[in-house]
Order: structure tokens, then sequence, then C-alpha cells
């Protein structure tokens, strides 16, 4: 009768295919939609500012994916990568006034405050509020052991459930306790 041939692919030629499951927030996403829906409606209204600037948006969030391979993403990432740009434009404008540029200097401010308007419609805690929470850190971890340095109060901290408590990255409370720990420890 018939027999039937065995296929046998040789090793070299295989290929393990490795999927890889990310759990970003809710708030990750609904923030992605929204500056997608964003654009969509700054095309149709032949907004070039606002079309240029949420591009930027989605192409420094894109690129963060990258970058940052095997990670789930959060808003808190969009609070540091916001912040970041909008750090970027407050540097522009100040160069642009030196070179007496008012042209450009409306252009990055208009798109500041674009992305202030992003940064604020993420469900994080201010800015003001995370630095009251860590002054109040800091004032009672100094009622309680006077002599402490900034390592060990970072030793301290509970860097994994405090972000979400506070609401905020750990990165923001690590340079919000480096900033406050000289005024409240060295007095």
């Amino acid at each position: 009768m018939f027999a039937l041939k065995k296929s046998v692919k040789p090793s070299c030629c295989l290929r393990v295919v490795q999927t890889a499951r990310f759990e970003n927030t809710a708030a990750y996403t609904d923030a992605l939609a929204l500056l997608k829906t964003d654009l969509k409606k700054a095309m149709l209204a032949k907004d070039d500012v606002k079309k240029t600037t949420i591009r930027t948006l989605l192409s420094s969030i894109k690129n963060k994916e990258i970058d940052a391979k095997k990670k789930d993403f959060d808003e808190f990432m969009l609070v540091e990568l916001y912040s970041r740009l909008i750090n970027q434009r407050k540097e522009s404008i100040s160069e642009f006034l030196k070179n007496n540029r008012a042209d450009l200097v409306g252009r990055e401010e208009s798109e500041m405050s674009l992305i202030k308007h992003y940064l604020e419609a993420l469900p994080v805690a201010s800015k003001e509020d995370v630095e009251q929470k860590v002054v109040d850190l800091l004032n009672k971890l100094k009622n309680d052991q006077k002599d402490l340095q900034l390592k060990d109060i970072f030793k301290l901290l509970d860097l994994k459930t405090l972000p979400t408590e506070w609401k905020t990255s750990s990165n923001i409370i690590k340079s919000l306790v480096a900033q406050h720990f000289k005024n409240i420890f060295k007095n």
C-alpha cells in the first residue's frame, strides 16, 4: 500500500515563538485612546499644532514601550513622560527668548499647555499632594529617629506599594524625598 512519509524538519529551521502578555492599566489604555481620538479630531479640524503635539506624544510613548521591553505600563509612566516633555518645552522657550524668537516661543507654549492638559487628565495625584505627603512622612521619621541619612530613609520606604497608595510614580517620590530631605533633617 501507500507509506506515509514522515516530515522531519531540521532543528535549525524550528523557531520558538515567545508571546508575552502585558497588563497595562486601564488608565494607560484610556489615555492612549484619548490621544488617538484627539489626533483624529485635530486632523479633521486641520489644527497643526495639536496634531503635531499629539503625534509627538504618541511617538514618545511608543519609543518608551519599545525601549522597555517586557514591562507593564501604567499612568505613572505617562506622568514621567509628559513631565519630561513639559520640561523640554520650558527649556526651549527660555532658549528662544534668549535668541529673540517670539514666533517659536508661542508654538512651544501652546504645545506645553496641550501636554499639561493631557497630564491633568491622568488619574494621578498632583505634585503638591505628593509633596505634602513626602513632607509629612519625613517629619514623622524625624520625630521618630533624629539622625537618619537619606539612604536610610530610602531603605524604610516601601517603593512597591507606596506609589499605588499615593497615586504617583516611585521616581517622583524619590526625587521629592531627596529634595526635601535637607530642609527637614538639617534644620
